[in-house]
């Protein structure tokens, strides 16, 4: 970073970008780099959630957007050794490189000129060194351990069609297959079919109560299997058989954490707790017992399933509830017009849990417990 920028930077810090305070940081400096400056403020904000140092680092949109948590990031450079040269193939602005170098010796690879630059001044406010060359991975050669994060934006707009991921994953994942361990993130929503078709050993992961991301790992130390992964607790489970379900709750509803779900691990948690699934909803478990796990969130029943929205509207009344929270694991339920039919005049807090019965849509009064 230059003089010019680096003193806009501090000029436009705690100021908001008014017409006024732009026009007035340009004439200390320049057009561009006034609206550079508070741009970077502005995205340094919106890093926040992401970042500790996040007010020290440089951004761009579409690479912060895209860019791995720090606490995630973490994992995936867990998942090699720490003796082991490893390439970034995909640095962005460096949040993976970041953890990389951290662990031990890195090197990215970034074919964005500005984009290199800002991982390396990125990696310098975390106090570690990373070779980042400006070159396109798949023209390069790799070391023994890999990481990628392709692109899955067009112009700045994300897609879940592979065919407009850069680079493709299908090329990656071929070439990882030679490796001794790399690894691909992508998004948990594309199919399994898509998944397994560039490897058998799959993540899916954890943090912040959402399934973040999927992982398809190839290379000799690969193992077939699918997992899903918990980053705060660092817990770990496997895939199971579908669970057996019932059609009525019992006292209390568990709701599995989006990558247990995704992992098709279920079967596993009911396998290993004493639960059943409930009915159709592919995401609700259920049992009388108490249990405290990293995977579930857990509610009591308050009321028996009804099937039409004035029957709820009596049980809410009954139970004297304040508007609820709408949880659904149904298709054709929208939550948000739910809501606004729902307004509760009681003080009880409440949970509205929709679930797919066959056919049928049900509706369950909750609480948290």
């Amino acid at each position: 970073m230059d003089t010019l920028h680096s003193n806009a930077l501090e000029l436009a810090r705690g100021r908001e970008a008014t017409p006024k305070n732009l026009s007035r940081l340009a004439s200390q400096t320049s057009a561009e780099a006034a609206q550079w400056a508070f741009t970077q403020w502005t995205l340094r904000m919106l890093a926040r959630g992401k970042f500790r140092h996040s007010n020290e680092m440089l951004f761009t949109r579409e690479a912060l957007e895209q860019a791995s948590h720090e606490a995630v990031a973490r994992y995936h450079a867990s998942r090699f050794p720490d003796g082991a040269l490893v390439a970034d193939l995909t640095t962005g602005i460096g949040s993976d490189l970041i953890a990389l170098a951290q662990r031990g010796p890195a090197i990215g690879y970034e074919t964005d000129a500005q984009r290199a630059n800002y991982a390396r001044h990125n990696l310098a406010v975390h106090g570690v060194s990373a070779e980042v060359l400006e070159r396109d991975c798949m023209a390069s050669d790799w070391p023994a351990h890999v990481w990628a994060d392709p692109s899955r934006r067009i112009a700045g707009v994300r897609t879940l069609n592979p065919s407009n991921f850069a680079p493709a994953p299908a090329a990656l994942a071929l070439r990882m297959r030679k490796t001794t361990l790399g690894g691909i993130k992508l998004s948990p929503m594309l199919s399994d079919d898509y998944l397994e078709s560039l490897g058998t050993s799959l993540e899916f992961i954890s943090y912040g109560s959402e399934c973040r991301e999927a992982i398809v790992w190839n290379g000799e130390e690969s193992h077939a299997g699918r997992w899903a992964v918990h980053v705060e607790s660092g817990q770990r489970i496997s895939a199971g058989a579908t669970p057996r379900s019932v059609e009525n709750p019992f006292r209390l509803i568990y709701e599995a954490d989006g990558a247990a779900i995704r992992a098709h691990a279920l079967g596993t948690l009911c396998d290993q707790h004493g639960l059943q699934g409930l009915a159709d909803s592919n995401g609700y478990l259920t049992s009388d017992a108490i249990l405290h796990l990293t995977w579930l969130t857990c509610f009591e029943r308050l009321s028996e399933p009804v099937g039409d929205i004035k029957k709820l509207h009596a049980e809410l009344r009954r139970i004297g509830a304040a508007t609820p929270v709408i949880k659904s694991r149904a298709s054709g339920v929208e939550v948000s017009d739910l809501a606004k039919k729902l307004r509760g005049s009681g003080r009880r807090e409440v949970v509205v849990i929709a679930y797919a019965a066959g056919k049928a849509i049900r509706y369950i009064v909750a609480g948290r417990r």
